[in-house]
């Protein structure tokens, strides 16, 4: 199980068009598209989310990895 299912399910369809497209430079900047989603998005959506829900957001944190 995962927080972020979106994200994690858009790392292999941007792998696969980037293979399936030949573009080796669309493949070798995914590593920096999934670390600008992770600080620009994730974190900030988890702060977002922790202020809304609190003490239950977090005890789902601990229960569920961000990634995989």
């Amino acid at each position: 199980m995962t927080r972020n299912p979106m994200y994690v399910g858009m790392a292999p369809v941007y792998a696969a068009l980037a293979l399936a497209l030949g573009s080796l430079i669309a493949l070798i900047l995914l590593p920096a598209s999934v670390l600008v989603i992770h600080r620009r998005v994730i974190l900030r959506e988890e702060q977002y989310l922790e202020g809304k829900f609190g003490s239950e957001y977090r005890a789902y944190k601990v229960r569920v990895r961000r990634w995989l």
